[in-house]
């Protein structure tokens, strides 16, 4: 690494950016992550943004959105800097601009493909977005964690939200992540058991409204994992560790034990202080499920017998369930499937767009509802493609009788495109972010104060 190319190692401060750039602007970003660690006395773990990037002012901006989501940046503008930076500091995420000097995006996809990477990626362009779409395709089709792409010039809302979900980024109206995550634990199957038997595992409960009156429609529990001495781990690290290690059974009982108790407990049965914020309607509760549940023949059993245990009525729980195209015995699965909906259970396909077997599934089996895949919501205001993809699933869904919901609303504006295509439900920042249980609480008291209410009663 040439030494008049960079100024230092990656720091190991909070809010830090480290800039090839060498322009007065890039060594005060570079300045103002240092002094700012320096003052806090941070010396913690920080996710690392990798950006190959042609268009030095587009870097710019990319690196001070996600110097507000708490990553250390570094931008390259030559293959070799990119290989260089790949071997040496193995970033969690990778922006890619398809357009580059002497190269493109798509050769920059099969080289991280053939190195077998696990970083997440995004793509960026100012081509046609179809050939962003298409781009995005292939990069998946070769096994790459794409998170999102943007066309330029993209805003700081939908790059914001991507970030968010690298290991390293901190969601601000929640401490259930903070930095501090160990990214090399080694998640062994004896160490996720110990974690699963000694109940290492909470959840948060992100909540769902209604896009047509606002009123609070429901709770999805989302696991999360303070491990006690490595501290946070993300979900996308230990839930396909888990499936690996084969015990999604062992997890998903757990996971979904505690989050029906919690439900029965302050939800269905409320203390007498949220009893208000209950009694308009019935909220419902979602769970999230692995195509590897569906490889157990007792599975329907299980969950049933989970309501039975904390008396929650099964109609009240919706059964997420992701990588559809993953289910091994297809005719097992239909008929576990089938089993739980004949049994009450609510069923949802998630992340509905991004693969190529959804609309297969979603033909075949029994699903009650349909999550728009949150790639798409967070790029609705930028991209006309997304746009199109939003309002043709949420069409499908109604022509098939099915609920519509929305992930991944983070602003005013996009809460009034999918009430605009007719989206039954949303979630996401602009509604809430994922609380603990105590939380929640106080959140649920302050149900005047809640910001898509006041968009609400313009509306009205």
């Amino acid at each position: 690494m040439a030494a008049d190319h960079y100024r230092g190692a990656w720091p190991s401060f909070a809010e830090t950016v480290w800039c090839k750039d060498s322009t007065r602007e890039g060594r005060e970003i570079f300045s103002k992550g240092r002094r700012r660690g320096l003052d806090y006395g941070m010396a913690i773990h920080m996710e690392r943004l990798l950006i190959f990037e042609h268009d030095a002012q587009a870097a710019r901006s990319a690196a001070r959105i996600a110097e507000s989501a708490a990553l250390q940046v570094r931008i390259v503008e030559s293959v070799e800097s990119f290989l260089s930076a790949l071997r040496e500091e193995h970033p969690a995420c990778i922006l890619i601009d398809l357009s580059m000097s002497g190269t493109d995006g798509l050769d920059i996809i099969r080289l991280l493909a053939n190195r077998g990477c696990e970083a997440r990626v995004i793509l960026t362009s100012g081509a046609d977005p179809r050939v962003l779409d298409a781009a995005a395709r292939v990069a998946t089709a070769r096994g790459l964690q794409v998170i999102g792409h943007l066309t330029k010039p993209f805003s700081s809302t939908g790059l914001s939200w991507m970030l968010r979900q690298v290991g390293g980024a901190l969601p601000a109206a929640d401490d259930t992540y903070e930095p501090g995550a160990h990214p090399t634990l080694e998640l062994a199957p004896s160490i996720l058991r110990q974690a699963i038997e000694n109940c290492e595992f909470s959840l948060a409960y992100q909540p769902q409204v209604s896009c047509r009156d606002g009123q609070l429609a429901g709770f999805e529990a989302l696991a999360r994992w303070r491990h006690p001495v490595d501290g946070v781990i993300v979900p996308d690290r230990f839930i396909p560790a888990i499936e690996r290690a084969g015990l999604m059974p062992e997890f998903t009982a757990r996971i979904a034990g505690q989050a029906l108790s919690w439900f029965r407990v302050n939800i269905l049965s409320p203390p007498r202080v949220l009893a208000d914020s209950m009694a308009q309607n019935a909220p419902s509760l979602s769970i999230n499920i692995s195509a590897r549940n569906l490889a157990q023949p007792d599975f329907p059993e299980t969950m049933t017998g989970l309501c039975e245990r904390h008396d929650v009525d099964p109609s009240r729980v919706v059964l997420e369930l992701t990588e559809t195209s993953a289910l091994d015995d297809p005719v097992l699965s239909l008929e576990l499937l089938t089993r739980l909906r004949v049994q009450g259970f609510q069923l949802s396909i998630d992340d509905f767009g991004a693969g190529y077997s959804s609309m297969q599934q979603l033909a075949r089996l029994p699903f009650s509802e349909i999550k728009v895949d949150r790639a798409f919501v967070a790029t609705a205001l930028q991209s006309a493609t997304s746009r199109s993809v939003v309002k043709s699933i949420v069409e499908l869904g109604r022509s098939l009788g099915l609920r519509s919901t929305a992930e991944g609303v983070e602003d005013e504006a996009t809460l009034q495109f999918l009430d605009f295509v007719g989206c039954d439900l949303v979630q996401g920042y602009f509604i809430a972010h994922p609380m603990s249980g105590e939380k929640l609480a106080d959140w649920l008291n302050s149900a005047p104060e809640w910001p898509w209410r006041a968009w609400e009663t313009r509306r009205s």
